[in-house]
């Protein structure tokens, strides 16, 4: 289960490659460079993973919990199991930094997990701004889970598959699919201002499809700040 406990910080290796969208190429970086000197980089404090807690869910099937992150209450979803969580700061500037946590569930039908991104650039998340964070982050999945599984002994190449406009919470995104040998994937991520949230799953079952229509709806967002 090795794959597993370094899944959480998969999904944000490279996630630092949209600072293309908020900079400048790296040719024009670079003459900029000689004229000035770079401002200081972000000093970010590590944070640390917000709690999920389980609470009551009349609707919720057998085998599921539904999980409330934060206090007070960021988002909610309902997972197989009780999740690992993890927090990091990562600097997509030398002036943003954006604060990612993750949650990670294993059950039965697979793997179930999300992400909760705040401090984004509100003022300019406009349509290519989260294109190019929602591709980055899934470049970032499929490459990191692509050397794990390898890694791991398990040969074979990770496949894009369809990739189209999503919904979660209410809120609007993307969403990609993927395909490693046996096993299936799909990552969703939507936005609310300068905060992002992602459910992504992987399975190796197909006759599950309804555990994993439940997961992806399951998702409650408290918006705004």
């Amino acid at each position: 289960m090795k794959t597993v406990s370094n899944f959480p910080r998969l999904s944000f290796a490279l996630l630092s490659l949209c600072v293309l969208t908020f900079g400048a190429s790296p040719a024009r970086a670079q003459r900029t460079a000689r004229k000035a000197a770079p401002p200081p980089p972000v000093v970010a404090a590590q944070p640390v993973a917000l709690p999920a807690r389980p609470v009551v869910d009349k609707l919720a099937p057998a085998g599921w919990t539904r999980y409330e992150v934060g206090q007070p209450t960021r988002f909610s979803l309902l997972l197989p199991a009780e999740p690992s969580g993890s927090a990091e700061r990562i600097s997509l500037t030398p002036k943003v930094a954006v604060t990612v946590r993750n949650y990670m569930s294993l059950g039965e039908s697979g793997l179930y997990g999300a992400t909760y991104m705040e401090d984004l650039p509100a003022d300019v998340m406009n349509e290519a701004m989260k294109r190019t964070i929602f591709e980055a982050f899934v470049k970032g999945f499929a490459e990191g889970f692509q050397a794990q599984m390898n890694k791991g002994g398990a040969p074979g190449e990770m496949k894009m598959l369809e990739q189209r406009a999503a919904t979660a919470g209410g809120l609007n995104g993307y969403e990609q699919e993927f395909a490693f040998d046996k096993m299936t994937g799909r990552v969703r991520l939507v936005y609310d201002g300068a905060r992002a949230y992602a459910v992504l799953s992987f399975w190796s079952d197909p006759a599950k499809e309804a555990d994993r229509t439940l997961f992806f709806e399951s998702l409650r967002v408290k918006r705004g700040r």
